[in-house]
């Protein structure tokens, strides 16, 4: 199991720098200390007993949230990491459905964690990490966790016995559906999409990463913790974006490989102090949870010489599925599929689709495919085909050598006059645009044709001094007809201030549909 090895790598290695946050440096020796302290303060400040086996952890990336993430694990509870950009009244139904009674969090957001506890009838326990005691051992106590592993199974409390498939988190989706669900991952879930993805991307312990997604996101904890603690090498974290200091961080720790969503990519590319050196150490610049418009790649390249490198998964998925890597890549892909997971198509019938062909649903599996919707039997069972198969509800095409491509979702598929048109071809046209910063497609209702495009567009800000004409709605439609099917060419086209989104940056397409529908 990854705790096993991150102890490990303590008793082989316990100087090596394992994080680096905002606050602190901890070495692997001192988060293994750290973690095996948290035990006690679980067992403490909450009782088995009576807070049950779910802990809640409201931390944004950095030491702390991988020491409690660790001690929870090492106390065979299971770690429930929520969405510190949710409000208040939003994280209610996710506390009520998973039974939560216990949240660790920092002082940061005792406001919104009083707010939280208020709208629970204040039925939670909240505890403030950096209100509690972390003594530091004493020299002494430190050389017996370094000399060997006998020593450090006399000092360190034992890892409990724990099954391939026991649940080792619940991560809830960001609920774009309305409908937040807990996806329960288990051990091997994690271990296996750890190594695997490893595997693929030829990631080692001297591979320094950098950590800025939240850890409520699949992602950001396996690609930004779990990964680089299993493999003992070293994570850089901020809690809070920015593109100087991500510059600043990657010159001085030597970062090799970056993990972010597109929009965070794209307001680097356009930072003021951006330049070629700024990066000059980064291998891989992954990119994920939205699609990676093809003008940022060729924007980011220009700017720092760095490929950005689309992938694909789920939360469901562990998270990854397919990752495009440096020697493995083709544009427009999402990469190929990493080790041990197996991916197919299927017709609206449930028939496999032929390689190539495209419109077909998604359908995944693998060790890497969840244990199941928390408390959520039924829905569990409509995702999952009886002989392990998880429907996606992505719509994709493979192709003769392996590249998986990602073109839509089938809830989002526009029926227009019989034909079938995928929002995302839509936008991605749009994207081309060089006025445009983001764009969402959705259906909407036509008497004449069932459903007609309807685009929703944010323009970049500062065009005047960047030399680029505001685009009207008549400029939209002539360039995306030139790029695409003309049938396809939204009819109307709707320019906003700032798109809709959800905590992890996904534009939310129902509210675009509810804005439409207000407004008719």
């Amino acid at each position: 199991m990854i705790l096993e090895k991150v102890i490990q790598h303590a008793v082989d290695a316990p100087n090596h720098v394992a994080i680096v946050d905002d606050k602190r440096t901890l070495t692997y020796r001192e988060l293994v200390y750290g973690a095996n302290l948290f035990v006690d303060h679980l067992e403490t400040l909450a009782p088995r007993a009576e807070f049950g086996e779910k802990v809640g952890l409201l931390v944004p990336p950095s030491g702390g949230f991988a020491v409690a993430f660790g001690g929870t694990r090492w106390a065979n509870r299971v770690p429930l990491p929520l969405n510190y950009l949710l409000k208040p009244e939003e994280m209610v139904p996710i506390i009520k459905d998973s039974g939560l009674k216990i949240i660790f969090t920092i002082e940061f957001f005792k406001p919104f964690c009083e707010q939280l506890n208020a709208l629970c009838g204040n039925t939670l326990k909240i505890v403030f990490l950096d209100k509690l005691t972390w003594e530091k051992p004493s020299m002494m106590a430190m050389a017996q966790i370094a000399m060997n592993s006998e020593n450090l199974k006399k000092y360190l409390k034992p890892v409990p016995p724990r099954a391939p498939d026991d649940v080792a988190v619940i991560m809830y989706t960001s609920g774009t559906s309305g409908v937040p669900k807990g996806v329960m991952l288990t051990n091997k879930n994690l271990e296996s999409n750890a190594i695997d993805a490893c595997t693929h991307a030829k990631f080692t312990e001297k591979t320094v990463f950098f950590g800025i997604l939240p850890m409520f996101h699949t992602l950001g904890l396996m690609g930004t913790m779990l990964i680089p603690l299993m493999l003992g090498s070293k994570v850089v974290y901020q809690a809070r974006f920015s593109p100087v200091a991500v510059f600043e961080a990657v010159q001085k720790h030597g970062i090799e490989v970056l993990i972010m969503v597109p929009t965070m990519y794209a307001v680097m590319a356009g930072a003021k102090s951006a330049k070629k050196e700024s990066l000059a150490s980064v291998k891989i610049a992954i990119s994920g949870g939205e699609p990676l418009p093809v003008t940022l790649i060729r924007q980011f390249e220009e700017t720092f010489g760095v490929r950005l490198l689309e992938g694909f998964g789920l939360t469901e998925t562990s998270p990854i599925v397919a990752l495009s890597v440096p020697w493995l890549f083709k544009p427009g892909s999402v990469g190929k599929v990493i080790p041990d997971v197996q991916v197919k198509t299927v017709d609206d019938n449930g028939n496999d689709l032929p390689v190539g062909v495209d419109g077909g649903e998604l359908y995944i599996k693998g060790p890497n495919v969840m244990k199941g919707y928390y408390n959520k039997p039924d829905l569990t069972a409509e995702v999952m085909t009886a002989d392990g198969w998880f429907k996606t509800g992505d719509v994709a095409r493979v192709d003769e050598e392996g590249y998986l491509y990602i073109t839509g979702r089938k809830k989002d598929m526009i029926i227009m006059a019989g034909e079938k048109v995928f929002p995302r071809e839509i936008e991605d046209a749009i994207k081309q645009h060089p006025a445009v910063l983001m764009a969402a497609v959705i259906g909407v209702k036509d008497e004449s044709r069932g459903e007609m495009p309807a685009a929703f567009i944010q323009l970049k800000p500062e065009l005047e001094q960047q030399g680029i004409a505001k685009p009207s709605a008549s400029d939209i439609r002539s360039f995306v007809r030139e790029r695409i099917a003309p049938y396809k060419t939204p009819r109307d086209i709707y320019f906003l201030e700032e798109m809709p989104k959800g905590p992890t940056g996904k534009i939310l397409k129902r509210e675009l549909l509810n804005r439409v529908q207000s407004a008719a």
